[in-house]
């Protein structure tokens, strides 16, 4: 078992332009091991990995990509794997340059992807999962064809899965997923897409409880804020939870679609007056409570105006070098968002130093970008006042339970901890219930 640990899951990976070494951990050698041994079952194709929030999917994926291209077994293979966000597109080639795998192809165009399958391609193809709508049927019918899908919860819902597997009738397909599978129709259909050849229907699990027990994550804590800065409960439910309960939330474009018609809550959210009693809250409760600690916070704001609004306010009452707003620009946008449009690479120095301690900033304003994906194990306490549900809920709070340890300072990060402008803690325990 040292052997096996020493031999293949001790993994080099770059992190802000830095190259660190990463010991695989049990859940993922166990998770990498399963997920191999399913692609060369001649007799299963289908499997569902959940490994929650935080506890490295990432470098499983990685991991099961390297061991198949080498397995003999697998006969010179095509390996797909497919995520669903830039940002972790080039994380991952970057990834697998770093492990010498060179037949790696970026598909980067629908047509390129087409034509890698169609001219037989042998190696890793790393590619984005929309790539695959409208991809013409049986594109290559070979059987050792694994392909390995991030977020599986939310990118074979409908069409796009029926694309996928029309396309390449006889692959195995995994899915990935840091969020559990819920209840809802989408997530009904994950479990049939993926989960229909395992008991519990899933290959193998990795849940929220034993992520804690291990200290692969922390616990959370949780505090309602007062109740004259709360959110409108009325308005909350009448625009917010009954769409949100019927249309099944996978990602925060999906929220924000239904966030755009809830005007008259972002109105309330957005009074003059609520955000500057919040920002003068938030900057109260940082320096007394996450300040002395050492730590950092995320402020998120239900969108860009109030990103904009926010950082105005906050200024007020916190030095200006302590905030820094990050959200996409664009072109049209009002003179009051065009004041934080920031360069690529200022957002990319920000985003760097955000991560390192005693550097500003200290608390990062945001509304979309960073909420998946960005990995700031100092980020201690999130300021939520968004409203948010199932997965876009828990990959948002799990920006804030990564472990964090920094012996010079001698701080070791006890928790992570959200303060709840927006009243979803019933929503939260019900989502955190899906173990």
């Amino acid at each position: 078992h040292v052997l096996d640990l020493l031999k293949h899951f001790i993994m080099f990976a770059e992190k802000d332009e830095e190259l660190n070494k990463y010991i695989l951990a049990q859940h993922q050698t166990t998770g990498v091991h399963r997920v191999v041994e399913r692609c060369l079952d001649t007799k299963r194709s289908r499997g569902l990995v959940w490994h929650t929030q935080g506890s490295g999917k990432t470098f499983t994926m990685i991991k099961v990509a390297e061991m198949l291209f080498k397995a003999p077994e697998s006969e010179k293979p095509t390996i797909l794997l497919m995520i669903d966000r830039n940002e972790l597109e080039d994380q991952m080639l970057k990834n697998l340059a770093v492990l010498g795998l060179y037949n790696v192809e970026h598909a980067n165009r629908i047509r390129k992807l087409v034509k890698l399958l169609r001219d037989d391609y042998r190696g890793i193809i790393v590619t984005m999962i929309h790539k695959f709508r409208d991809m013409p049927a049986n594109v290559n019918k070979r059987s050792n064809i694994f392909v390995m899908i991030d977020e599986a919860h939310r990118t074979t819902g409908g069409d796009l899965g029926n694309f996928l597997m029309a396309g390449l009738p006889n692959a195995t397909y995994v899915g990935f997923t840091g969020t559990p599978i819920d209840k809802t129709a989408y997530g009904k259909g994950t479990f049939k897409t993926f989960g229909c050849e395992d008991d519990k229907g899933y290959l193998h699990k990795y849940s929220i409880a034993e992520s804690i027990a291990d200290g692969t994550t922390l616990p959370l804590f949780y505090n309602l804020a007062p109740n004259e800065m709360l959110a409108n409960t009325e308005l909350m439910e009448k625009e917010f939870w009954s769409l949100a309960e019927t249309e099944g939330v996978a990602d925060i474009a999906e929220l924000n679609k239904i966030l755009d018609r809830a005007v008259n809550l972002k109105n309330f959210l957005k009074g003059d007056e609520r955000i500057d009693k919040i920002a003068n809250c938030v900057a109260g409760h940082y320096r007394e409570n996450v300040e002395p600690l050492g730590y950092k916070a995320f402020l998120v704001a239900v969108d860009r105006p109030a990103c904009a609004m926010y950082k105005k306010a906050l200024d007020k009452y916190l030095p200006q070098e302590y905030s820094e707003v990050v959200y996409t620009g664009d072109y049209n946008d009002s003179p009051l968002l065009k004041q934080f449009h920031i360069e690529e690479k200022k957002e990319k120095q920000i985003r760097k130093n955000f991560t390192r301690f005693g550097q500003f900033p200290k608390i990062l304003i945001v509304t979309q970008k960073l909420l998946t994906g960005f990995d700031a194990p100092i980020l201690y306490a999130m300021y939520l006042d968004k409203p948010m549900r199932d997965h876009t809920l828990l990959q948002a709070i799990a920006r804030v339970n990564r472990p964090y340890e920094n012996e010079a300072e001698e701080m070791v990060k006890p928790h992570g901890f959200v303060l709840d402008f927006v009243g979803i803690f019933d929503k939260l325990e019900k989502a955190l219930a899906f173990d």
